[in-house]
């Protein structure tokens, strides 16, 4: 009895996560959500630089505190932004150009994560940039044909009513030539 209990135990939580799982893929699938992840990251990244150096400058008092705040206020709206994509994921193309340029701005106050988390920045950007909701997508089958398309499709044409002739007659000389010759070819073997 206890046996069936606990299969039953395991198979409902299976199926709670598998159920959870498939609720979570539902919700990353209709946001950039990679995007959104990366411009998250990058936002650490940038703000853990500066963090490193602020807190001794202000317990000293430096020249540099204020140059460090803003590379911490960069790598905050930077995070923002991540977060922002995937909150509105309606809005993905406007986040991903702030995040690009609070990226690129971060050089300024934490040499943009050394570096990190302004490469992350900019492709976590390009890629809420870069998405589109399924509805805005227009499958390449209904779309028109471009005039490249157009044009080799036309010299395809041509090129066909040409060689297609030539084609049909070589394909029926060879057809002759290899009925002709086959059982002459037999007939050698089997000397």
């Amino acid at each position: 009895m206890a046996t069936k209990s606990s299969y039953d135990d395991a198979t409902s939580t299976t199926d709670r996560i598998r159920s959870r799982w498939d609720r979570f893929t539902a919700w990353r699938l209709r946001r950039p959500f990679l995007g959104g992840l990366l411009l998250c990251l990058a936002g650490i990244i940038i703000t853990w630089v500066p963090m490193q150096i602020l807190p001794d400058l202000l317990f000293v008092g430096g020249e540099l505190t204020g140059f460090l705040a803003i590379g911490v206020a960069f790598g905050v709206l930077v995070f923002l932004t991540g977060v922002f994509a995937l909150y509105k994921p309606a809005h993905s193309d406007v986040i991903g150009v702030v995040g690009i340029a609070l990226s690129i701005l971060s050089l300024v106050g934490s040499l943009g994560g050394l570096v990190f988390g302004l490469l992350f920045g900019i492709l976590g950007g390009n890629l809420c940039l870069a998405w589109k909701p399924d509805e805005d997508r227009v499958p390449d089958r209904v779309t028109e044909p471009s005039p490249v398309d157009n044009a080799v499709a036309g010299v395809r044409n041509r090129l066909q009513r040409v060689v297609g002739p030539v084609r049909r007659r070589l394909r029926h000389r060879l057809e002759t030539a290899t009925t002709e010759t086959g059982p002459q070819n037999a007939e050698t073997t089997d000397e």
